[in-house]
């Protein structure tokens, strides 16, 4: 595993922590602000109400009117402890009022301030509101901001604790997490690490959650699981060939041995080596359909494709073939619906073809009834090919499209099992599907091909 500060669970509970943080951060700010500023806003429309009204019972009743509204408003029991009047002549002497000293009001008419001042003899930093008659004198309405600085105070220290104890949280999240994330990960490091020093049976353990670590450990999973396959197939591959080239070239050799120890050999040499002329033809053509399925695979004769008629190209094979089903005792037949196009290779196609019809022929028996259908839907077109000879069994269905994997395991029938495995090649080629399935009786092979 890499060093931890390096390593993807690190930052990914680094980026956790910072997100919980932020989070909380950006929760406090909300809070705080509708709190305090909550109340400092209603303490301003508190003040601006009373400096208006008190300006209106001056301009509507007097001077005298106003001093007595002040008197009552200082007497009434109410806000005691946060109340600030004052009444100012226009010689700048106090009329009336709690404030007892003060060092030239700042602000003009209907400007809120904050300003350090004498309430009662106690230093206080009030909220005031200054308002200026046209005769000179000044009122001043105003409020202590002592309980409200306590209370931000108490807001910044719980909010303050509040992120501390997040802080501590998103720290255990973070481990919590790390943690739970690096198991999952040295499992797979395990298991991977298992198969690499060639234990290729080990898997990864899914459990029973469904997370998104069971997503990647079945994904990784399916893959070791197809590797596996492949491995087979490529060592079954291997003991085809050697199997393959193995016994025609023992039965050459015999031959020109036979014909060199033969009491005659001049009069039996052409006809061994004829013999060894056939038999080593035959190996070219296995030859030759290996590459015709890797040059299938590697997609490179896309660029001949065009538009065929399929009625054409397949009916022009099955009429090929019908002298040898004929032979063989078997009824050959095609239905075709409509007139089907489709992008392809003609040579290809007629290949595939061919080599279903080849094996259908082989395998299917005397008497029996090979059929070709082609069959024309909204997106694609499907040629089967069915016969109702013995088949293929159903455990052998699955690999009957591998190179050199033939139903007859002992391999003494004629034939090297590379038929399918160049029909599947040239179908994938045209972006189709291939399908095996029992017909009961017999063999139904389905050819999917896109609509030209």
């Amino acid at each position: 595993m890499a060093s931890f500060r390096h390593s993807v669970v690190f930052r990914m509970a680094v980026g956790y922590g910072l997100l919980l943080l932020f989070s909380v951060a950006l929760i406090s700010t909300v809070f705080y602000v509708g709190t305090a500023g909550l109340l400092a806003r209603n303490i301003d429309k508190q003040l601006t109400a009373t400096s208006r009204r008190l300006i209106q019972i001056r301009e509507q009743a007097g001077q005298d009117a106003l001093e007595r509204e002040i008197h009552v408003l200082l007497t009434d029991d109410r806000d005691v402890n946060t109340e600030v009047y004052l009444l100012i002549d226009p010689a700048g002497r106090k009329i009336i009022g709690n404030l007892t000293a003060w060092q030239g009001l700042s602000g003009q008419n209907d400007q809120l301030v904050k300003q350090q001042v004498k309430r009662l003899g106690r230093d206080s930093v009030s909220r005031l509101l200054t308002y200026r008659f046209r005769d000179g004198t000044t009122l001043v309405v105003g409020r202590d901001m002592q309980d409200q600085r306590e209370l931000e105070r108490m807001i910044l220290v719980a909010l303050g604790l509040g992120g501390l104890v997040a802080l501590v949280l998103a720290a255990v999240g973070a481990w919590l997490f790390r943690a739970q994330l690096q198991n999952q990960l040295k499992a797979i490091h395990r298991t991977t690490a298992e198969i690499s020093a060639g234990n290729l049976d080990r898997r990864i353990e899914v459990g029973s959650s469904r997370d998104e670590f069971a997503v990647v450990a079945g994904d990784i999973n399916d893959m070791l699981d197809e590797i596996e396959r492949l491995m087979d197939t490529a060592r079954n591959v291997s003991n085809a060939i050697a199997h393959d080239l193995r016994t025609p070239l023992g039965r050459i050799r015999g031959a020109l041995e036979d014909a060199l120890q033969s009491h005659h050999p001049l009069e039996k040499l052409p006809g061994r080596a004829q013999y060894a002329i056939d038999e080593i033809d035959a190996l070219i053509g296995v030859f030759d359909k290996l590459l015709q399925i890797a040059e299938a695979e590697s997609g490179v004769r896309r660029q001949r494709f065009d538009l065929l008629p399929l009625r054409q190209v397949i009916g022009d094979i099955v009429e090929l073939y019908q002298p040898a089903a004929e032979n063989e005792g078997i009824a050959l037949s095609l239905a075709v619906e409509g007139e089907p196009m489709v992008s392809a290779d003609r040579d290809l196609l007629a290949g595939v073809l061919a080599n279903l019809l080849d094996n259908a022929l082989k395998y299917a028996g005397r008497g029996a009834h090979v059929q070709v259908r082609i069959l024309s839907g909204p997106r694609d077109v499907r040629i089967l090919v069915r016969d109702d000879g013995p088949g293929i069994p159903a455990d052998a269905i699955g690999r009957a499209t591998e190179r050199f994997f033939r139903v007859d395991s002992s391999r003494n029938l004629r034939g090297n099992g590379l038929g399918l495995s160049i029909v599947a090649a040239v179908v994938a080629l045209h972006r189709g599907t291939l399908t095996l399935r029992d017909a009961h009786p017999g063999l139904e092979v389905g050819i999917s091909l896109p609509h030209g």
